[in-house]
Formats: C-alpha cells, sequence, structure tokens
C-alpha cells in the first residue's frame, strides 16, 4: 500500500506539520479559484516554518487558547495564526457572517486578507472523502454526513459571497469586487479493487479503505501501524516507536469500532522515528449503512447545481 503522490514535510513537532500541510499540500479538488501554495507562504514562509519547528511555543500558545475537537477549526486556528504571522499578508476578518435584511445568515467569509497588499476573500477547507464507486460523484465522508458533491457546490456559493448586495456595506475598505481564492487540502480514499477517476483536474493525495477485520494491506513485513485521532488527519504521521503496533494489536483494539478508522501505515527512518508511508481507513462490517447513504444521496440529488 503506497500513498499517491508521496507527499513529505521536513518538520518535526506536529502543529508546525499540520500547518506546513494546510499551506502546501495538493488540493483533492480543483475550486476553479484555487491559490497557488508560494502566494500563501511567501519568500519568508520556508524560513518561518524551520523557525517555528525549532520553538512551536507560540504556535502551542495560539492554539491553547481556543481548544477545540473538531478538525475544521483547528484548520480555521492553524491558518489564522499564520495570516498573523506572515508579514506579506495582514488579516482583516476571519469567520464573518453575512445576514439579510431579516436576520438570516446567507453565508460567512472564512478570511478577509491583504495579500501582498491586495485585498482577497479566502475560503479554506480539509476535507476525507471515501470514493465508493470509479468517479468523484461517489466521494462521501465516514461519516456519511458530507459528500464531495455538497461541498463543492456550497464553495462556489461561498466564493461568490462577496458580490452578494448584503455583503457590500460589511466589507472593509477596498474589497467590494476583490480577488478570490481557495486553499483546499485533505485526502481522498478508494478500494483496494478500484481504480478511481479523481475529480476534474485534479492530483490529489490519495490512500485505501478496507475491511476492518481482514488483512491490512502493507507495502513490507516491517511495517508498524497507528490509529488517527481525528485532530491528527492532516499532515503525514511522524511517530516515536511507542505510538506505533503491529496490525494484530491495532486490529484486536478498533475490533468494535462502529465506523471507518483512519490508520497509517509507518516505517522506521534515520532520524528514531517512524514515519507514515500510507494511510488508509478500516471499515467495519455493514458501512456503508443503507439509511444514512440513502439519506445523503437524496441530499445531493436535491441540491441545486452552483
Amino acid at each position: 500500500m503506497t500513498t499517491k503522490p508521496l507527499f513529505t514535510l521536513p518538520y518535526a513537532h506536529p502543529a508546525v506539520r499540520d500547518l506546513a500541510f494546510l499551506l502546501t499540500a495538493p488540493a483533492p479538488w480543483n475550486s476553479g479559484a484555487d491559490i497557488a501554495p508560494q502566494r500563501l507562504l511567501g519568500a519568508d514562509g520556508p524560513a518561518l516554518l524551520q523557525a517555528l519547528d525549532a520553538d512551536p511555543a507560540e504556535l502551542h500558545g495560539w492554539l491553547a487558547r481556543q481548544p477545540t475537537r473538531r478538525l475544521g477549526h483547528y484548520a480555521e486556528r492553524l491558518l489564522s495564526f499564520w495570516f498573523r504571522l506572515a508579514p506579506h499578508i495582514q488579516l482583516l476578518a476571519n469567520n464573518l457572517p453575512v445576514r439579510g435584511p431579516d436576520g438570516r445568515t446567507i453565508g460567512e467569509f472564512d478570511f478577509l486578507l491583504r495579500l501582498d497588499g491586495q485585498p482577497l476573500h479566502l475560503e479554506t477547507a480539509s476535507k476525507f472523502y471515501l470514493q465508493l464507486g470509479r468517479d468523484a460523484d461517489t466521494l462521501t465522508g465516514p461519516s456519511l454526513r458530507d459528500a464531495w458533491a455538497l461541498k463543492a457546490r456550497k464553495l462556489q456559493t461561498q466564493l461568490r459571497l462577496s458580490r452578494h448586495p448584503a455583503a457590500q456595506a460589511m466589507l472593509p475598505s477596498g474589497f467590494a469586487g476583490c480577488a478570490v481564492g481557495a486553499r483546499l487540502s485533505g485526502w481522498l480514499f478508494h478500494a483496494l479493487d478500484t481504480a478511481p477517476e479523481p475529480p476534474p483536474q485534479a492530483q490529489p493525495l490519495y490512500g485505501q479503505y478496507w475491511p476492518l477485520r481482514g488483512e491490512w494491506p502493507a507495502s513490507s513485513t516491517a511495517s508498524r501501524w497507528a490509529w488517527l485521532p481525528r485532530l491528527s488527519w492532516l499532515a503525514p504521521a511522524r511517530l516515536g516507536f511507542e505510538q506505533t503496533h503491529t496490525a494484530a494489536a491495532l486490529r484486536a483494539q478498533l475490533e468494535q469500532a462502529a465506523a471507518p478508522q483512519l490508520l497509517a501505515e509507518l516505517q522506521a527512518g534515520a532520524d528514531a522515528c517512524w514515519h507514515e508511508v500510507a494511510r488508509g481507513f478500516a471499515v467495519p462490517p455493514g458501512w456503508p449503512q443503507e439509511a444514512p447513504l440513502s439519506r445523503l444521496l437524496e441530499q445531493i440529488a436535491g441540491s441545486p447545481s452552483p
């Protein structure tokens, strides 16, 4: 089993690795407004990340101010930290709701930035989808409450938010008609016996999924395994030996899991750490369950195109 394409990061601390992943990982799909990683990194980006890796106390303090168990909020906090740190970026607002005259929320700006001095409305997302068939329209979240088709449509609506009449009065000076961008990250997963077709014009990071109670595919008999809790889903894992398990031991721990579990296959590195070489979801018997999958498919069918 191998990750496609191979994606590595040179940093040691998990939060720094996650931040670097959000800034530089391949987008799982093409939004039509993707921001090139180098634009958000800036000329000082690599040096800033190296400095954070050497001393991550400021980043850890920032995250500790608003602890969360939700991956989306964690990713937003990491990016918000970066947009305050990077000298070529000025953060003017984030998570700014737009409401109509009746008080109803129309949408929310993820970030309003000045990037190299230019106004920018930036939308961000980190998504993890399992591909039930060959094409992208079958990409669903492991909880069966989310799907690529729904998120892709919602994103297009969000990218038009600055043009909405209700947004005009609340935009900072100079942001009327501003540039719009998206920074997407995440992983897609396909069945072992499937050659997936990725979303159009995308080269996503791919893992696989397989039955939890069957044999797990490994690229080497020397590999070890780790269960990845939700806040560890972003960057490839870098762990100590004591955080890894044999496949048999981890399978026994997870045997009664009711939902798909994200696992990393790891191999020993020259730095005495174990590095992720591939990842995949181990899915329990009966997944995807018929009732929630049917509701999700009905939601997709009833969702208007952007």
